[in-house]
Parts: structure tokens; sequence; C-alpha cells
């Protein structure tokens, strides 16, 4: 599993998977043009888990926990330098399930398969 790290000095933001650039994967879902953020819930910190988990579960997983993974570790990270192993990212998932849709939406679906 990959390490990635975050480091914030002054406006220069750098966020890297085992030591290169991490993608922001804009072609995604463009959640930030500004680049990345963390310690606290927004844009910023949304396009950081998006390109997180893209890179460490694959598309699909990442669209549908993007949302989760910054409200659950993203946005608790308030220092300005952090470490998060592929196994810490997994784990922070565990018993989440998101839905990329309303539950009318969702419910509609259910019902059309019934």
């Amino acid at each position: 599993m990959a390490t990635y790290s975050g480091f914030r000095h002054g406006e220069v933001i750098k966020v890297t998977v085992d030591d290169r650039p991490l993608e922001p994967r804009l072609d995604l879902r463009c959640l930030s043009e500004a680049g990345f953020e963390w310690g606290y819930v927004g844009s910023g910190p949304y396009q950081l888990a998006l390109a997180i988990l893209a890179e460490e579960l694959g598309d699909r997983r990442a669209l549908g926990n993007y949302k989760s993974f910054c409200e659950v570790t993203l946005a608790r990270l308030k220092q300005d330098q952090w470490v998060l192993e592929g196994d810490q990212i997994e784990m922070s998932l565990q018993g989440v399930v998101e839905v990329d849709m309303t539950l009318s939406e969702l419910l509609d679906k259910v019902r059309r398969k019934i």
C-alpha cells in the first residue's frame, strides 16, 4: 500500500504519494481547481479525498466515498504536515456506505428491481 504525505508552508501545499506528486484527478470530478487542502470540510479537502481514494482504491470507490473520507479523516488533520498509510485509509472507510444519489432516486431504483 502507498504512503501519502501532505505539507503546508504558508500558501504552498504539497501532497505526495510514495514521494511523487499526487494527481488531483480533476478528470473524475472537479471539486477544486485551486488545489488540495485539509483540516476542514470543503472543496479543497474534497478534491484531496477524491485524489487519494482514486489512487488507493480506484475511481469508482473514490467517487462513492470521497465525502465520507474527507469528513472522517481529512477534515480532522489540523497540523501542517501529515502522513497516511494505505491501510489507515481503508480502515477509515470501514462501515461507511455512500451512495451518489438522493434517497428518493435510490428508492426508485430499488423499486424498479423488485
